[in-house]
């Protein structure tokens, strides 16, 4: 049984950001950037998904996903996010898609942990 990780992350309170437009650029750009650092570990690289302030990768497991969370932070110094985490199998195997057309279980435990983390106000949770 082949393990993924899907990592979700969402800008906090990203409406009321001073300069949203910058915010989403420069999300942008460090997307971009991480996906070509981390390649080798990502199965379906990260992509914006919702609104321009919401992402979401999917990971080869296991992997060190801390070194692409600390990698956004570091990027995104001034932007404060959620991160949500699911471990397990997925469905559709199709890696030619975009990772918000995938799905399986990985996906949905990670829509939780989002899900989790902002109704506690955490910044992570992880659910395997």
């Amino acid at each position: 049984m082949v393990q993924y990780l899907t990592m979700i992350c969402d800008i906090k309170n990203s409406r009321s950001l001073e300069d949203r437009e910058v915010a989403q650029y420069k999300l942008i750009e460090t997307l971009k950037s991480a996906n070509k650092i981390f390649a080798s570990f990502i199965a379906s690289p990260f992509i914006i998904i919702i609104l321009g302030d919401e992402w979401q990768g999917l990971l080869n497991y296991p992997c060190d996903y801390m070194s692409i969370l600390e990698f956004f932070h570091k990027n995104l110094e001034d932007i404060d996010f959620y991160c949500g985490i699911g471990i397990g199998e997925i469905t559709i195997h199709n890696f030619e898609l975009t990772v918000n057309q995938l799905d399986g279980p990985s996906f949905y435990k990670a829509r939780k942990a989002i899900e989790i983390v902002k109704q506690n106000n955490y910044s992570i949770v992880t659910i395997q």
